[in-house]
This record gives C-alpha cells, structure tokens and sequence, in this order.
C-alpha cells in the first residue's frame, strides 16, 4: 500500500501530542511509586494507588472517542492536555495517599485522552498506515527516552517538588503540540459550538463500540491489547518498587533502563512496515506482546544491572513492534467515522488490565512476597495469550493488515 502524504506539519503536531501524552505515563510511573513510597502503606494500598490511574479511563475511554468522532479530535485533546499539565503540581501540595489515589484517576484520565486522540488521528488523518503508526510509535520511544531520566535525575537532585514541577512543564508541551493541530481534524465534525448535553456519555456509543467486538480483528486487537498492558502496569508500578527495595538503584539509574527500552523499541517501532514483508501483522503482534510480558516478569531473576539493561532492551523491542501493528490494525478494521470508538474500546480494554493487574499482584505480593507476585502474574498472562493463540489459528476472517 502506497504512503499516505500528510504535512509536515501535521506529522509533528500528531506525533508531539502522542508522544508528551503517552510519557507522562512513564514519567508517572517513576516519580509516584517513589512519591508513595515513603507514605509506608502496603502493597494492596500501593497496588490501588496505581490501579487508580486507570478507573476514569476504563469507564469514560469509549465516552471520548466518541466524542472525538462527533465534536472534533483537537478540541478533546487540547483539554485534557490543560488538566495533563496542571495536575503534576498537586501531588506535592497534598502529601497524603487519598490524594495520591484521587490525583491519579485525574492524571489516567488527561494521559488516556491525549494518547487516544493521537492514535485516533492516525486513522483520520493517515488512514491506519502502518507507516505513519510506526513513526507515531518511535516518537514515543523518543519521550521514554528523554522523560524519565530527565524526570528521575530531577528527583535525585531537587526532590519531589522539583520533579513535579518538571512533569508539569513536559504536559505543557503537549498542549502545545495539540495546539498545532488542523482546525478540523475529523470530517464527521460539524460543531461549532458545544454543548452540555453534547459532552454527557451516551449508552448508544456504549453499545455500538461493544458491537464492534464481533469484528475478529477488533476483538483480537481488544485482547491483546489486555495482555500487553499487563506488563506495562508492572513495570510503572511494581517494578520500579522492586528496583528501589531489592536492587537499591537511584531514581537517575531506573530511568536510565527505561531510556533503553525506548531506544531499542524506536529501531522495532520503524522496523515494522519492513517485518510484514514476511509475515502476518497479526501472529507478529502475538509474539511480541508475548516477549513483552516475558522480559518485565523475569526481572526477581536478574541479579545485575547488566540483566536488567538486557531484559530492558528486550522489552522495550517488543512493545516498539507490538503498537504501531495494534493501532494499524485496529484503525483498517474500523469504520472512518468510528475511529474514535474504536480507539475508545481498545483504552477500555486497556484500562480494565491496568484497574485489575495492580490490585491483584498487590495482593499476591502480600501473600507470596515481591519476587513470587512478578512471576504469578508472568504465568498468568503468558497462560492467557497461548489460548489467545489458539482462538487467533482458527480465524479465517482476519485479512491481511500489513502495509
């Protein structure tokens, strides 16, 4: 399939305001732990501090792609990047683990809305390329590999309110790249002026994106986007809480194996549209997401800085793959009126993993120790995407996505 030519322009503006939003999860996922950290709660309190992030996304994803699809992409973006930007600069002014909790349904929910509206506008605008999706992909690598060392070396040196301060600016910046934005990102949108009756959840958009999971490929893509964000959950919570307790490692040297796997995942992001010469996106998204998951909960298993540099790189080459083929996919199997919908149904799913996984490792760490819960929910996930790979064999209607 030919490429699809955008401006330049529209390129970065799209590519920014993914890239500012999709990180301030990563750099969230090394500050808060470390933040929450010297409250002395316990595991299951720690869990549902992380699980926190993902309770409005899970509930409101689908509300806001839909959103997106009627009143405009850009107009969504731009404010939840305001509440992106402003929300870092709470988390010191309120020292306490409920409000850690309530900050962190907020922030999931402004980070949750930029990175849908990047990805839905790969689908508006660039039309599901792989291509495009690729690029949108390195320039997320290239925010994992800027923000976090940056983020964590701030925290070594000025403490916590500079570090929040530091996340604050970062979020403003991708206000700015949605800002750059076309007036008129979507076609579908014919609203000038908005609405409170327009902005309440609507049960018709809820039932028509759940409709779409009779599409194999919707359903495929719904699924193993769960799986994959198993291991992402883990890494921006427990583990930087293992690499702190048990490998005793700084704020400077975690963000240091984060910037690795964004590294390595930026050459696999640009990689893709190469590997689909010689096979199928949707067996390639398999393996991936199955090494990604297998690199993060073999971490109690490495026992130097090296392994974990390794297993980092590893990782970060999985994930780089895995999601510019899972937006790919999904935006070819939907509808261009439904791009946003769709994206929404995909966070949804998202979310429910990121709601579920922390509590349950925190518990099974409560009950089996740090080291065991890694490997428990490693098993878990591993056992869930071998049956994945069963259902995806007798498939007969998924076609080819590549390109």
């Amino acid at each position: 399939m030919a490429e699809v030519k955008i401006p330049l322009r529209t390129q970065l503006a799209v590519y920014g305001s993914g890239m500012f939003a999709n990180s301030m999860s990563n750099i969230s996922g090394l500050i808060v732990p470390l933040w929450v950290s010297s409250f002395g709660a316990s595991a299951t309190l720690f869990g549902l501090v992380f699980g926190a992030r993902h309770i409005l996304p899970l509930l409101l994803s689908i509300h806001g792609g839909a959103l997106m699809d009627r009143l405009g992409t850009r107009r969504v973006m731009l404010i939840f990047a305001v509440v992106n930007a402003a929300v870092p600069l709470l988390f010191p002014a309120l020292p306490y683990i409920w409000a850690a909790i309530f900050l962190q349904t907020l922030a999931g929910l402004a980070t949750s809305m930029g990175w849908m509206g990047a990805q839905t506008l790969i689908g508006q605008i660039m039309k599901g390329s792989a291509v495009h999706a690729g690029r949108l992909s390195l320039a997320l690598r290239l925010g994992h590999l800027l923000g976090p060392p940056m983020i964590g070396f701030t925290w070594d040196t000025g403490g916590a309110w500079a570090a929040f301060i530091a996340m604050s600016i970062w979020g403003s910046f991708g206000f700015l790249s949605a800002l750059a934005l076309p007036g008129n990102t979507n076609e579908t949108s014919q609203h000038s002026k908005i609405t409170v009756s327009m902005l309440m959840p609507r049960l018709s958009d809820y039932l028509a994106a759940f409709r779409m999971l009779a599409i194999s490929a919707v359903l495929f893509v719904a699924v193993i986007t769960m799986m994959r964000n198993a291991g992402n959950v883990v890494q921006t919570g427990f583990y930087v809480v293992y690499l702190d307790e048990v490998f005793g490692l700084s704020g400077t040297l975690i963000g240091f194996l984060t910037s690795a796997a964004a590294i390595v995942g930026g050459i696999g992001s640009l990689s893709v549209g190469h590997l689909l010469r010689f096979c199928s996106a949707h067996w390639l998204l398999m393996a991936t997401v199955t090494g990604s998951v297998i690199f993060i909960c073999i971490t109690p298993l490495l026992g130097t800085f090296v392994f974990l540099l390794i297993a980092s790189a590893l990782r970060g080459a999985s994930l780089g793959i895995s999601q510019p083929l899972m937006i790919s996919i999904l935006a070819k199997a939907s509808g261009s009126k439904v791009q946003g919908t769709s994206v929404g149904l995909r966070n949804t799913a998202n979310r429910l993993t990121g709601f579920i996984i922390p509590l349950l490792m925190g518990v099974l760490i409560d009950f089996v120790g740090l080291a065991n819960g890694f490997y428990a929910i490693g098993i878990i996930v591993v056992g869930l995407l071998i049956l994945t790979g069963l259902w995806l064999s007798r498939q007969r209607d998924i076609g080819d996505t590549s390109g």
